[in-house]
């Protein structure tokens, strides 16, 4: 057996371990089990209908259920977990606040023998390797399916081509998360491919916080004024909030009309069909609703049945328009 080969059979020999934590299944009656979700801001869209689908399964289960608002805080995102261990819960799913911190929230949660998963981003060691269950989209196949529609733009546009235009390409990207930056470099790697004659040196690298309008308008109003002779910007975020951020900033020098766009988001109502404002915007829409309900149904599986947690659930994913 080589060694990739082995490596990823212990991987996954390991993730197995972690999903069945406890020694001992109870088959606990439903009205006796509490789980828990933990979120990074509940104020934003993303996160809202994660909450949702969380609540709303749970309580189609008739399982007590906890919500906790780590508010972008690591010393809160402790404490919380603290409070959930004292309250003698089931089961975790979180969406951790900061990835460095993975490994000191997998140990807490382990120790306690509490079975865990993670949302969106990975919970993940040193190396990059995966710590524990994850529910989260494929960040390189959604990077590919982003890269063909600005690709699309690109073309369509004229923005290499055309004498008259100056173009740039800004990648909001957050070296914080691993995810983020495996997209944001992928769709770059993407275009190189797709268009042979793009120029390498019109991408720009723009670090902003993830889940930030603000930093990352501040971080887009940096890279506007140390290029001034960019007539059109093609710009892809990891989140919409830092979409929102660098659009508001060339909004602020009249050259939002002169973009294209393109963003992950959570859709606003899976019953109804979401699309951009603008047909120079497009967004990867994820289903955290779905996610939300996901999570309580592995975990609920687990304790009541034993049932292990997958290493990786794929979540849906779509491209509008």
């Amino acid at each position: 057996m080589n060694t990739r080969l082995l490596t990823l059979v212990i991987l996954y020999v390991s993730l197995t371990v972690f999903s069945c934590q406890r020694n001992e299944i109870t088959h606990t009656p439903a009205s006796e089990i509490k789980l828990a979700l933990m979120v990074k801001r509940s104020d934003i869209q993303w996160y809202k209908k994660q909450i949702k689908g969380f609540e709303n399964r749970c309580s189609q289960l008739g399982v007590h259920f906890f919500i906790l608002d780590n508010k972008m805080d690591s010393n809160l995102t402790l404490a919380n977990i603290d409070t959930l261990i004292n309250r003698k819960v089931d089961g975790v799913a979180i969406a951790v606040t900061n990835q460095k911190m993975s490994s000191l929230v997998v140990n807490r949660i382990f120790e306690a023998g509490i079975p865990l998963l993670s949302l969106n981003y990975k919970l993940i060691d040193k190396q990059g390797r995966q710590l524990a269950p994850h529910i989260g989209i494929d960040y390189k196949a959604s990077a590919e399916t982003a890269a063909g529609w600005l690709a699309k733009k690109i073309e369509e546009c004229s923005l290499i081509e055309n004498p008259s235009i100056s173009p740039g390409i800004a990648q909001l990207t957050s070296p914080s998360v691993m995810e983020i930056t495996q997209w944001t470099e992928t769709i770059r790697k993407e275009l190189i491919k797709r268009i042979p004659h793009i120029p390498k040196e019109i991408f720009y690298t723009v670090n902003s916080p993830p889940n930030d309008a603000a930093g990352a308008m501040i971080a887009m109003q940096e890279l506007l004024a140390a290029h001034p002779d960019v007539t059109h910007w093609i710009i892809y975020a990891g989140s919409s909030d830092e979409m929102e951020g660098a659009l508001r900033a060339l909004d602020q020098i009249g050259m939002k009309q002169y973009s294209c766009a393109l963003s992950i988001e959570s859709i606003k109502d899976p019953e109804k069909e979401s699309v951009p404002s603008s047909p120079q915007e497009a967004v990867l829409f994820v289903d955290t609703y779905t996610q939300g309900r996901q999570a309580a149904d592995l975990l609920y599986r687990y304790v009541t049945s034993g049932i292990p947690i997958p290493p990786v659930s794929l979540s849906p994913y779509r491209i509008s328009p």
